[in-house]
């Protein structure tokens, strides 16, 4: 068996798990049961539980991760259309995320808690140098000001994630829309962008 086969095994196991019990409960046994494999093979591809779960929410969100890795490496686009992509799949993936949630009990309510934490950990861990190295591009070509990217971009992905994916805070699209309009004016004020260049925000509500 092929090692990339036995990891999606692994991974493709806790999914199906996490989808009919508690994550809490779930032991590495269980997963080794259900993918049909050793446990001591588990700890070939994963140090802990809480590593396969968070290789299961990546590769759930992994085209976002992809997109940026890609849009980091492009010489063809400048940095508004870069910004305007990343903040699109980022957006997405946070309301894909609020769509899935359908919370009846107490119990489900922090089990998506769970799920929401280290969702926002990874997209924020995995996209904060891909948008600094888009702001610093900004900077060279002489469209955005920022003293900071790598902290403006942890501020903009923390905005993004748990404001769209409207865990943490619930609220209506209409309070969700105010706060994406303040959030743009902060930005475009903030960082000398010209006056609704990242409008194509609000068109995600």
């Amino acid at each position: 068996m092929q090692n990339h086969n036995k990891k999606d095994m692994i991974l493709d196991a806790m999914q199906e798990l996490m989808g009919s019990a508690n994550v809490q409960a779930i032991s590495v046994s269980d997963i080794a049961q259900k993918a049909g494999i050793g446990k001591g093979s588990i700890y070939y591809y994963f140090s802990s539980k809480n590593d396969i779960i968070d290789a299961v929410i990546e590769r759930n969100y992994s085209r976002v991760l992809d997109e940026g890795r890609e849009l980091a490496a492009s010489s063809h686009l400048d940095a508004f259309k870069k910004l305007e992509i990343i903040y699109h799949a980022c957006l997405d993936s946070s309301m894909e995320l609020r769509r899935r949630e359908e919370i009846r009990t107490f119990n489900e309510q922090q089990e998506s808690a769970f799920i929401h934490q280290k969702f926002s950990r990874i997209i924020i861990t995995k996209l904060k140098p891909i948008l600094a190295d888009i702001i610093r591009q900004g900077v060279r070509e002489g469209s955005i000001q920022c003293s900071f990217p790598e902290e403006t971009a942890q501020i903009v992905l923390t905005v993004l994630t748990i404001t769209l994916d409207n865990h943490l805070i619930p609220s209506d699209d209409e309070e969700i829309g105010r706060i994406l309009s303040a959030f743009t004016e902060m930005q475009e004020k903030g960082m000398g962008i010209p006056s609704h260049t990242l409008r194509f925000l609000m068109r995600k509500i």
